[in-house]
Formats: C-alpha cells, sequence, structure tokens
C-alpha cells in the first residue's frame, strides 16, 4: 500500500474520531484548529539535512516539466524537485555561508525557505508528525520547539513566537529554472534510498486533483476556489492577497495591484507554473509595469517589463536593464505558493485577486 493510500484510510478513521487523535497542548499557543496526528511517528518522515548536489548538465532523470523549488543563495542557484521533497518535506543546509531550511507540505501543497540561524545559533529541522489544518509541522532539534509550517513561527517551546526570517524563492518547471539560472544546481538522489523512486507524481497524483477534499478534517473552507487550486499567497503590510494561476489564462501576464497600500506587479506563466510578486515601488515612485513587446515568451529568461512611468525596462529578476532607472531593483514581495484551502485556513482576512 502507498503512503497516500494509508494516510488516505487513517484520515477516514480519524474523522471518525473525537479527541482521540489530537496531541496535548500544553504549551501551545491558541491555534485556529486542532491538531492531529498525521498517524507517522516524530522523524518518520525523515528530512535531509547536508544534500549532495548535481550539476544541471548532470541530471537526466528529472523531466523538465516536473515542478522545483529554486531559490538563489549568494548568487548560487539551487532546485529542489517535488518529486523529492514528497518523500522528505524537510531539507536543511546548515552549512552553508547563510544556513537556510527549506520545507515542503505536500498535503497543503506549500513551500517556504528560511534563514535557519535563529535565536543565536543554527537549527535543524525534522518532521514532526503532527498537523495544524492539513499543514507540516516541523521541530527544530536543537530546542524541540514545534513549528507550524503555515504559521511562520514557533508555536510551541523555548522558541515560541519565534518568527520564521523567509528567502524568496519560486516554484516552476525544472526546464524553465534551468533557463533562467544555466548554472543551477539539482539537489541529488543520494540520500539513502533507491534513487529510482523518486519518480515524479509517484505521491499524491490524485490527491493534487483542484476539486478534491483536504485529506484530513478542516474547520474552516472557503468557497471562492476548488480546494486545491495552487496560488501564490502574498504578504504586503498587513494585508493579505492570493492569485490563482489561472488569473493569467486568458493572455495576461502581468497584474499591478495594491495590498494595504503596497504596490503588487504579479507576473504569471501558466506555460512554466510560474507566479512572481515584486513590490513596485522603486525610490518612492509607484510604477506600472506592462509586458515589452519584445519579450520572448518561450523563454523565462528573454522576459522583460516596461514601467509606464520612466519607460524603463526590467528583466525577470527585478533589476532595471535600460533607462532612467537602470542599475534599480524592484524587491520581491514576501510570498509563497499554496492550496487555496490552506492558504485561506491560515489567512482567513485574504483577499483574492478576482480580476
Amino acid at each position: 500500500m502507498n503512503r497516500i493510500a494509508a494516510l488516505s484510510i487513517l484520515a477516514v478513521i480519524l474523522s471518525g474520531c473525537s479527541n482521540s487523535s489530537e496531541p496535548s497542548l500544553d504549551g501551545w499557543n491558541e491555534l485556529p484548529d486542532a491538531i492531529f496526528s498525521g498517524g507517522i511517528p516524530k522523524d518518520g518522515i525523515p528530512s535531509i539535512t547536508n544534500p549532495g548536489w548535481d550539476a544541471a548538465s548532470e541530471v537526466n532523470w528529472l523531466p523538465d516539466t516536473a515542478l522545483v523549488a529554486g531559490v538563489v543563495i549568494n548568487d548560487q542557484a539551487y532546485a529542489f524537485p517535488h518529486a523529492i521533497m514528497d518523500q522528505h518535506e524537510i531539507v536543511n543546509e546548515p552549512n552553508k555561508e547563510t544556513p537556510y531550511t527549506l520545507s515542503f507540505c505536500p498535503l497543503t501543497g506549500s513551500s517556504v525557505v528560511f534563514k535557519s540561524t535563529i535565536g543565536g545559533g543554527v537549527k535543524t529541522f525534522g518532521v514532526s508528525g503532527l498537523l495544524l489544518q492539513n499543514n507540516l509541522i516541523m521541530f527544530d532539534r536543537q530546542t524541540d520547539s514545534n513549528w507550524p509550517q503555515l504559521r511562520l513561527q514557533a508555536d510551541q517551546g523555548v522558541l515560541i513566537n519565534t518568527k520564521l526570517d523567509l528567502i524568496d524563492h519560486t516554484e516552476l518547471e525544472w526546464g524553465s529554472w534551468k533557463t533562467l539560472h544555466p548554472g543551477t544546481k539539482l539537489m541529488s538522489r543520494n540520500t539513502g534510498r533507491n534513487p529510482d523512486s523518486y519518480i515524479p507524481n509517484l505521491f499524491y497524483s490524485g490527491y493534487r486533483r483542484p476539486n478534491s477534499s483536504p485529506l484530513f478534517p478542516m474547520n474552516y473552507s472557503d468557497s471562492r476556489l476548488q480546494p486545491k487550486i495552487r496560488v501564490l499567497g502574498v504578504h504586503a503590510g498587513n494585508g493579505k492577497k492570493a492569485y490563482s494561476m489561472s488569473s493569467f489564462n486568458s493572455g495576461r501576464k502581468i497584474i499591478n495591484d495594491a495590498i494595504d497600500n503596497v504596490n503588487i506587479a504579479v507576473f504569471g506563466d501558466p506555460s512554466s507554473r510560474m507566479i512572481r510578486a515584486f513590490v513596485s515601488t522603486v525610490n518612492g515612485q509607484t510604477l506600472t509595469l506592462r509586458l515589452s513587446g519584445s519579450s520572448d515568451l518561450i523563454s523565462l529568461a528573454n522576459v522583460q517589463f516596461v514601467d509606464d512611468e520612466t519607460g524603463s525596462v526590467w528583466d525577470i529578476e527585478g533589476n532595471a536593464v535600460e533607462g532612467s532607472l537602470k542599475g534599480e531593483q524592484m524587491d520581491r514581495a514576501t510570498s509563497f505558493i499554496a492550496y487555496w484551502f490552506a492558504w485561506s485556513a491560515f489567512n482567513r482576512d485574504t483577499e483574492l485577486w478576482e480580476g
């Protein structure tokens, strides 16, 4: 029996239980829903620490259409395949110049990358086996504090109420990430398991259907979108807003918007399954972006934007490459991908772009 089938049976059992599946919440913050055991013990899903890396040119097992989480750390690009993250959920890089951790929760379709120097020392994280709103709860091995991933903070333990310091990352297809970053490295399949077990979509394939229900019971539902629609959730000021990939299906490439008076430009490309958000105020001036007429949409590396206010040209990394603002850079907005049911449950005051 594969893992998702076993978890499905467990979910049916738990849905008929009252509090028998809920661990003690002594010492925890008050949370928006019950914490469940996911039926897997602490470290039952093995996190990875100090992974190996392969140059993109050496990789022949991962299809270009497979999803990865991509991050650039100290000018080096790295890619984490969903095919590996489905089975490990957390990767720790404690020995880099900038120590960091990437966590991916298959049940909520969410990934975050954060600096792992926390509270004066480097922390490494594991999978607790507990879930909040179906979402992964991490623990750090140094203090045993518990961190619900989409809460972006510790909610129990020595580090309670400590916030995660997020690092910008992007989810998109492997082929497109390679185009953007030809020198990228891909996390190696040499994890101690059979490398051939890392087959894209081996796990959770049926679970990912947009109209399918979460695996475990929820106490909140927002019907504005189907549960498993992948959205880019954006935090700006004190506001939150979600943008679905379907917003870009009609040929639209840029959404100029504002969240809590913070000006945002969101780029979406269904062909690469990439959505990326920028803060579109530079040096105090709000910019309205549009796709450059010379952009080659076949390659993300050749995508450029023009701002209406100065006529400056911007690349897909947010750098001004021509015009009066050349040399300036737009900041990335704090954002990450998640399933709509999870984003809305953790951000119940969220707006949804429906233009």
